[in-house]
């Protein structure tokens, strides 16, 4: 089976109503949209979340990468403890640098568990990356043959038609971003601006969250906390990227997404094309409406 083989046979496994392996590698602690992916994740239908690693990330809410990595773990398992006091799902360690600051692979538990997830799975393993890429490139580097049994979705970059890179999760650790799309790996690539920027909440739609149960009580108070400290404007609006990635499994007539040559991240921080690389998943449009009637309904059911 060749490249485009193996992605047409994926992308019609995205559309199944197979429940697939989820591995969700989350910067929790970086803004509010991950705590909403991480429950909306647990809750789908069509995933079974096997774990759940602890990106690193770096910005005026953590003092380092590794303070982040450890803020992020501490709130995966807050979330997970709203939405079902019994969870089982084991939560992992992740990088404590990143790649383009060590120059190496990030040895953790979160590459390992990536590595040992892969392994020993008889089907495919999707890992949702909506952080900094670092521990799943990092175990791509220490185990390069995981890739024939594993298809990242990441949340990274910005519209390919684009100049811009400059996107949280991607700048958070570039090199690893150069190495994921040059790995060969089965990629969907989800670009954050002009693309999942359209999954947007507003402090209405947020209230509708209040009063169904404890996770909803919670995503409503942190998300309101963004609009008083943006000023409690009438027409505040919030962008929840990362629901993006279980959405697209949960309900994946949601997604527009098209196969392409992967692009390059150029040194020089801008995309390169050739028409000649191996080919990658590439989502061109997600459908607000759909993914915020099927997030909200699974959030409130909790």
């Amino acid at each position: 089976m060749d490249n485009r083989e193996k992605l047409e046979a994926l992308l019609a496994d995205i559309r199944s109503d197979r429940v697939k392996k989820v591995i969700l590698d989350t910067d929790t602690y970086n803004e509010i949209d991950d705590q909403y992916a991480l429950a909306y994740c647990y809750l789908s239908h069509r995933i079974n979340l096997c774990s759940v690693n602890a990106a690193p990330f770096y910005n005026d809410r953590s003092s380092g990468f590794e303070d982040g990595m450890l803020k992020s773990y501490d709130e995966i398992h807050r979330i997970l403890r709203l939405t079902d006091p019994d969870y089982k799902t084991p939560v992992y360690y992740g990088s404590r640098t990143t790649i383009e600051v060590s120059g190496a692979a990030v040895d953790s538990p979160a590459a390992r568990n990536i590595i040992d997830t892969v392994k020993n799975s008889d089907e495919t393993v999707y890992v949702l990356a909506i952080g900094a890429i670092t521990n799943v490139a990092s175990a791509l580097m220490i185990e390069p043959s995981i890739k024939d049994n594993m298809c990242v979705v990441w949340l990274g970059g910005n519209d390919i038609k684009g100049d811009n890179l400059g996107e949280f999760n991607l700048v958070q650790d570039y090199t690893a971003g150069q190495i994921l799309l040059n790995s060969g790996v089965p990629l969907l690539l989800c670009p954050a601006w002009f693309i999942v920027s359209v999954l947007t909440t507003n402090i209405e739609l947020t209230r509708d969250l209040k009063g169904h149960n404890p996770l909803c009580d919670y995503l409503a108070e942190i998300t309101e906390r963004e609009w008083v400290r943006a000023g409690s404007r009438p027409d505040w609006v919030r962008t929840v990227w990362d629901i993006a990635a279980p959405a697209i499994l949960e309900c994946p007539d949601c997604a527009d997404i098209d196969i392409i040559p992967a692009p390059v991240f150029t040194d020089q921080r801008v995309y390169a094309f050739d028409s000649t690389r191996h080919k990658m998943l590439y989502l061109k449009a997600i459908d607000r409406e759909k993914v915020y009637s099927a997030t909200w309904k699974i959030l409130k059911g909790c």
